[in-house]
């Protein structure tokens, strides 16, 4: 069970959700922030961000029990029971991914320009939520004798701090995108971008966190996952840009929604 922050007189405030909830809002705020600027209305963010919000919950926890599959398989009714922690980043991505597609397709907004928005949004939210890991005790690194260890896990041996790292590199990442977006070729290459340095970095962190190695050792799946990802980002955004798709990001620039 996710380990109490503090109480509001009768109600308990956990400190993973309350993590995730703080995401969420400094997420929205800043993509509705970012996308007034470029002409989208506020509205449109914050629908999408709610809907994305539900999505990738979902698909988090269904690819986490599919990928433990054996730990679920015997008492169906623990799928639904979260308190205790179950969720995959990847997806509650690829998920929120194709609901905020679903609502953008329907509403007739521009895709590549509010993925875009929403790219660093999820960059800085994902940073929050990895702090609240920490607090939590979850997501920690293998056992290490660096000066920066810390305890966890559940016999509480000196660790790498795996949950700085990951905060870390999102924030790094955050920073790229920026660079990315003033440079961009094409609607859609700061999302394409995101998905790249993301999975490059948790490929590298993924070497520092616990985790179970098995059918891809001495990788993990989530390694093999991030190797393909980062292919599929990088590849597409060289072709892209090398088939003269530079009109395609100056010609976003002036369009309402």
């Amino acid at each position: 069970m996710y380990p109490v922050l503090f109480n509001l007189g009768k109600y308990p405030v956990y400190s993973w959700g309350l993590s995730l909830a703080l995401a969420f809002v400094v997420g929205t705020l800043y993509a509705a922030f970012t996308g007034k600027k470029k002409g989208v209305h506020p509205d449109h963010i914050i629908d999408l961000a709610l809907i994305a919000c539900i999505t990738s919950i979902v698909g988090a926890r269904l690819l986490h029990v599919l990928l433990n599959l054996r730990s679920y398989i015997d008492y169906p009714a623990s799928i639904l029971q979260m308190r205790d922690g179950g969720l995959s980043y990847f997806g509650g991505l690829a998920a929120g991914v194709l609901g905020g597609w679903i609502y953008v397709k329907v509403r007739k907004l521009p895709v590549g320009k509010i993925a875009d928005i929403a790219a660093p949004a999820v960059a800085i939210g994902y940073a929050i939520v990895r702090a609240g890991c920490l607090l939590n005790g979850c997501c920690y690194g293998e056992p290490s004798g660096v000066p920066w260890a810390i305890a966890g896990g559940h016999d509480e041996l000196l660790r790498h701090p795996a949950q700085i790292y990951s905060a870390l590199y999102s924030l790094i990442i955050f920073g790229l995108l920026w660079l990315v977006e003033a440079r961009k070729k094409f609607e859609g290459q700061v999302i394409w971008a995101y998905i790249g340095f993301y999975s490059v970095a948790r490929f590298i962190v993924e070497f520092f966190r616990a985790g179970v190695r098995d059918y891809f050792a001495p990788l993990t799946a989530t390694q093999v996952l991030c190797i393909a990802l980062a292919v599929l980002a990088f590849g597409y955004i060289r072709v892209r840009s090398s088939h003269g798709a530079g009109t395609d990001a100056s010609a976003g620039k002036g369009a309402r929604a």
